[in-house]
């Protein structure tokens, strides 16, 4: 999870891979090494995450370039997905800083 991703980012090849659904919106975003990533908006079916059950779940499809993958595996985490903010808000979940884990809580409307 990166709390600094508003959007979860799905490489190419594995949103092909697991069937996401192509909206044909299309949106940039920087990438950890600073590269300038463009890609595009789809819709996962299923998403899961910590047990959680997201339908339709909305990600930005991106050719993740070995230097990123390089630079995400080297931070202990997965190369070919990000999960974002938003994503984890959906599923009722905050992250939790001192445990660097995520915390479910209760869904509450301001």
């Amino acid at each position: 999870m990166d709390g600094g991703a508003a959007i979860t980012v799905i490489d190419k090849k594995v949103a092909d891979f697991i069937g996401v659904i192509y909206t044909g919106r299309r949106r940039g975003l920087v990438g950890i090494t600073g590269h300038k990533l463009e890609g595009e908006i789809g819709i996962v079916r299923e998403f899961v995450i910590e047990g959680e059950v997201l339908n339709y779940e909305r990600v930005l499809v991106v050719k993740m370039n070995e230097n990123v993958k390089r630079v995400l595996r080297e931070s202990g985490v997965d190369d070919s997905v990000v999960v974002g903010i938003t994503t984890v808000e959906s599923a009722g979940m905050i992250p939790d800083a001192s445990t660097g884990r995520l915390r479910k809580v209760q869904v509450f409307i301001l």
